[in-house]
């Protein structure tokens, strides 16, 4: 009984510190200082930073939905090679390639608003040097 006892305390407590602890601290650190060495601040009143920045993660969306055609024709070449998981595969890289579609749109959506913003914000500049 009181092997059992200890046991079950001993269980509990493993449980409890496991539960309590920091998952990975050294991928935790390292990744908190990756953050702050390449962390780069656009200042929300610049517009055409902010624009060139929402048009470069298109361009990165777009470099990555070319990927998932690419990967898309090569099972459309050998698609026996991937047997039963192969309609999972092939529905997997769809859905991927429609939410990168759809994140492209968004972000030249929001690059194009912020390009107008950008051109609105120099007339009003303008417009204030002249009134001087």
């Amino acid at each position: 009984m009181m092997k059992k006892l200890t046991f079950l305390i001993i269980v509990w407590v493993l449980g409890f510190l496991t539960g309590c602890a920091q998952m990975s601290p050294i991928a935790s650190t390292l990744n908190n200082e990756k953050v702050g060495a390449n962390q780069h601040f656009i200042d929300p009143n610049n517009h055409i930073a902010v624009a060139k920045h929402y048009e470069d993660v298109a361009k990165e969306m777009k470099a990555k939905l070319q990927a998932k055609k690419e990967q898309l024709e090569e099972y459309e070449r050998h698609n026996y090679y991937y047997g039963r998981r192969g309609q999972n595969y092939r529905s997997h890289i769809w859905a991927n390639m429609r939410h990168l579609e759809d994140s492209i749109k968004e972000n030249l959506r929001e690059a194009a608003i912020h390009h107008k913003m950008a051109q609105d914000q120099q007339k009003r500049e303008f417009s204030s040097l002249k009134t001087r």
